[in-house]
């Protein structure tokens, strides 16, 4: 192996563990990073991503791919010896990924060790034991039920909600901690659409190239509410509760229809299992709960997704993200028991320097 290449691998490595092990503390990292470089970064990388018409996170995938099956076939093929060079293509690839990990952190992981929301928002205990839930599942069964109609004939594309999204959403980012404004992503169609089908993935958010792909098979009054979801995430909030917090309060305060439904129902689909409602939900709503679950039996494969759910809930506690897979529906309690103001907006607590 030719020293400039070892130099290269060793520097990688070396890059990477200082990376995975050297954690600043959350409100440096607040303070630092998601409200510092972060937002910077941000526009440097979307400046490049966003004009283009396709999913350069695909592209690059597929390259990386490419690139590292040619390299090990390439390097075999060659040896003299090929123990030694099975050893180098390890080694190789090894710092290949560590690469790889350095810019997934520098370009938006950092944001897992900001100061989390649970720390920012005092949460009154006593309101939410399971009567809470339950009246909070009443309640959202009444919202459902009022929103539907007018929801069902607003067909607003993406770029247009996205506009009607943009007042609610600053202002509840600006509220969580953000001091600098995101502009509203564009949702790209993605090479992995089966893969998102077959796994029940609704929305990602590539960490390399910020570019947003959504689930191309959601229903229309689906689609608000798991855009701010994955908007939430390019603005820095990397926790999947968090998201699923500011994606919610963005669309349920908006006093537009399509978007309110929306919210509510992306609550409605992370309410505890065993909830229990007394309200009579109105029978367009129950329609369309009823097709989401149809969808789920027909185009999941039960294999695909526990294998993705495994996979997503160790790369979240790897993360830092103790709940793992089962984050996605802790901000419920958020939801009934935080205190709002007038506008919709959680009651937060200052950030300790």
């Amino acid at each position: 192996m030719r020293r400039s290449g070892f130099v290269f691998d060793a520097a990688a490595i070396v890059a990477a563990l200082a990376v995975r092990f050297v954690t600043p503390a959350p409100a440096w990292t607040e303070a630092y990073y998601s409200n510092g470089a972060y937002p910077a970064i941000d526009r440097a990388v979307r400046a490049v991503t966003g004009p283009l018409p396709f999913c350069l996170g695909d592209v690059l995938a597929a390259v990386a791919l490419a690139w590292l099956l040619r390299y090990a076939i390439v390097a075999l093929r060659r040896a003299r010896d090929r123990r030694t060079a099975a050893l180098r293509v390890v080694l190789r690839v090894f710092a290949a990924l560590c690469v790889i990990f350095v810019w997934f952190m520098a370009s938006w992981a950092y944001n897992y060790g900001r100061v989390p929301l649970a720390d920012k928002i005092p949460v009154h205990d006593e309101r939410t034991n399971e009567d809470s839930v339950n009246a909070f599942a009443d309640r959202a069964v009444d919202r459902l039920s009022a929103l539907a109609e007018a929801a069902h004939r607003d067909e607003a594309g993406d770029a247009e909600i996205a506009r009607r999204l943009v007042p609610t959403f600053e202002r509840t980012i600006a509220r969580l901690g953000d001091a600098a404004a995101f502009a509203p992503p564009h949702v790209k169609p993605t090479l992995f659409q089966p893969l998102f089908a077959a796994s029940a993935t609704t929305g990602f958010t590539d960490p390399w190239t910020h570019e947003v792909n959504v689930d191309a098979s959601l229903f229309p009054f689906e689609r608000p509410a798991i855009y701010a979801h994955e908007w939430a995430h390019v603005a820095g909030f990397a926790d999947e509760s968090e998201a699923n917090f500011i994606s919610v309060i963005a669309c349920t305060t908006s006093h537009d229809p399509l978007l309110e439904y929306s919210g509510w129902i992306l609550i409605w689909e992370n309410l505890p299992r065993n909830v229990r409602v007394t309200h009579r939900m109105r029978r367009r709503a129950y329609e369309d709960i009823e097709a989401i679950r149809a969808r789920f039996l027909r185009n999941v494969n039960p294999q695909v997704e526990r294998a993705s759910r495994a996979a997503y809930d160790r790369y979240l506690k790897s993360n830092r993200v103790k709940a793992g897979f089962a984050s996605y529906r802790l901000f419920i309690r958020w939801m009934t028991g935080a205190d709002f103001d007038r506008d919709g907006l959680p009651l937060v607590r200052p950030v300790a320097g």
